[in-house]
């Protein structure tokens, strides 16, 4: 089973109804995968920004929401994590592509690499980055659980080849 297809199954054996998404080149394969699941409706968005209301719009409803998109467009969404997340107390699950990581042959995403997790530390926001040795559906679904139980946003950063 490809890693795309695990983290699909995370999501739906998490309940998770919508992903909203904003794809790069990693989460596009990510997204043809959700496409294929009859448990998640994908919500294509032009912004990120509109992929979190999306993602807090399915929670409010009973749902359960998740936003996909590139650490460049997570960096994007301080606004609105400050002013509808974490002030209403709105669960939201991230599925961040990591770019710019050790892992990320394209020399031109490291400026978005090296303040990623800096920023989120700055956010104040709890976060992973996926660790392919463990199984990844549960880093998932743990994920999504996270934010449930707190109220808050949960960031997962994957890899290209975490979906391999």
């Amino acid at each position: 089973m490809t890693g795309a297809r695990q983290i699909v199954a995370g999501l739906e054996s998490a309940g998770v109804t919508i992903a909203a998404s904003v794809p790069d080149t990693w989460i596009g394969k990510l997204v043809e995968e959700v496409r294929r699941s009859s448990a998640i409706r994908v919500v294509d968005v032009a912004r990120e920004e509109e992929a979190v209301a999306v993602a807090c719009g399915a929670n409010l409803a009973g749902g359960r929401g998740a936003v996909l998109i590139q650490n460049a467009g997570l960096l994007n969404c301080g606004g609105i994590l400050a002013g509808l997340v974490e002030l209403y107390r709105l669960p939201c699950f991230f599925l961040v592509s990591f770019r710019g990581d050790s892992r990320d042959p394209i020399y031109y995403h490291e400026p978005k690499g090296r303040v990623t997790e800096a920023t989120l530390q700055a956010w104040r926001l709890r976060y992973a980055v996926v660790d392919r040795g463990r199984d990844l559906a549960a880093q998932v679904r743990q994920g999504v659980e996270a934010a449930a139980e707190s109220a808050s946003p949960y960031v997962l950063l994957i890899s290209g080849e975490d979906l391999a």
